[in-house]
């Protein structure tokens, strides 16, 4: 298990996060789900980058398991174009993306303690993938992609 201690540049936000986060875990758990992080926490967790803003907690789920989410009450917003749903809690997000549309590797996963939210993430290598793909096709925020590309790539 890799334990995270230091925080990221928005401490006070990210520290309810991980609590939101390990509420939201608890649901998850209790269906029988468990959630894969990828995306922003992946990345700071690898680089440890202080300097890193974690803006959401991005999770890999089966398909299957969106709708079972949606049904537990939460407040939440479907992405049908993506197939994905954005849970709320103030100013709190977290994102369940369709696990079969952007990983393949669910057998070969880390172990990572942030601030006592335990959670399986992608490997590195997968993680570097991912953001290269992420810098190539996104509409929003490709040099951002492309950042933590490349300081990913020096983590190998």
């Amino acid at each position: 298990m890799i334990s995270i201690k230091n925080y990221p540049a928005n401490k006070e936000y990210y520290v309810r996060l991980m609590k939101f986060g390990r509420e939201v875990l608890d649901i998850c758990k209790s269906m029988g789900i468990t959630p894969v992080v990828w995306g922003s926490l992946a990345y700071f967790g690898y680089t440890k980058d202080k300097n890193a803003v974690v803006h959401d907690i991005d999770f890999l789920v089966p398909k299957d398991s969106i709708k079972k989410i949606m049904e537990k009450g939460l407040k939440y917003n479907y992405v049908p174009e993506w197939n994905l749903i954005q849970i709320f809690k103030d100013d709190l997000k977290i994102e369940f993306d369709p696990i079969e549309e952007y990983y393949k590797g669910t057998e070969d996963l880390e172990d990572f303690d942030f601030d006592g939210l335990v959670v399986k993430v992608v490997k590195l290598k997968d993680l570097i993938q991912m953001y290269k793909k992420a810098s190539e096709v996104s509409k929003d925020k490709p040099e951002q992609h492309c950042k933590k590309f490349e300081q990913l790539k020096k983590l190998i």
